[in-house]
């Protein structure tokens, strides 16, 4: 795992370099954190909706597009296959891509809920140690997605397609734009299995309802089962066939 560390070090000073890519990657959320405060936010547990909703999106979109198609492009273009050519296995490289990609979107979210609680009168009423592991359990998972999607097609192309039918679908079903109650019952029936529906709603829970983990123990169980299941789905589909 040392050899993963080490792409994590790696990855996180090239990220910090790109000044541009940094000033977007943690200012955009916060622009649309302020855009809709202005327009509904009347009161500081609104906030406590908002954020989990802009977390969910910045960590679904990082990981379908940050890690599914930066992956499924490795794939394309041989470097995975390289990499196998060289004492550091696919395996670590990809570990610590993922790892800097979970430190940038953890980075985001807890900056979305850092400006609420210190200048909007946000009073999270959970444990924070409970919403640190809901918040570190669903990242993880979320961003699990992007490597089945990356393992799962042939090439970049096919792995963009599949992420534009799979992005937009999941988060209009998550409540994320909409809330699910406004849809017929059957689609509201699909958004109850919907993984970013139980990430937004389990962090609500914890940050306005005082929540904890055995509260929220049907999410977490689906939430780990997500995570469990996409790497077992993407080690069989990508590390399998560039260490062989």
């Amino acid at each position: 795992m040392r050899t993963a560390v080490d792409v994590l070090v790696i990855e996180s000073k090239l990220f910090l370099r790109e000044r541009a890519a940094v000033f977007f990657t943690l200012l955009f959320p916060l622009f649309l954190l302020f855009l809709f405060g202005a327009i509904w936010g009347d009161s500081p547990d609104f906030y406590g909706m908002l954020v989990p909703m802009l977390s969910a999106i910045v960590t679904f979109s990082g990981a379908l597009y940050s890690v599914g198609l930066v992956l499924a492009y490795y794939r394309e273009a041989g470097i995975l296959k390289r990499i196998s050519l060289t004492p550091l296995r696919p395996r670590n490289y990809i570990y610590g891509m993922i790892a800097h990609r979970f430190l940038v979107v953890a980075m985001q979210s807890l900056l979305l809920l850092a400006i609420p609680v210190l200048f909007l009168g946000l009073n999270i009423r959970g444990n924070i140690f409970t919403l640190l592991a809901f918040l570190s359990l669903g990242t993880l998972s979320l961003l699990s997605v992007g490597g089945v999607v990356a393992g799962l097609s042939p090439n970049i192309t096919v792995a963009n397609a599949v992420a534009k039918v799979i992005f937009v679908p999941l988060m209009f079903l998550s409540g994320a734009f909409i809330p699910i109650t406004m849809y017929p019952e059957l689609l509201q029936d699909i958004a109850q299995i919907n993984p970013i529906h139980h990430y937004i709603k389990g962090l609500q829970a914890i940050i306005l309802e005082g929540h904890g983990l055995t509260d929220e123990r049907g999410r977490v169980a689906l939430l780990l089962s997500l995570l469990v299941a996409c790497f077992i789905v993407s080690r069989k589909t990508i590390l399998y066939f560039e260490e062989r």
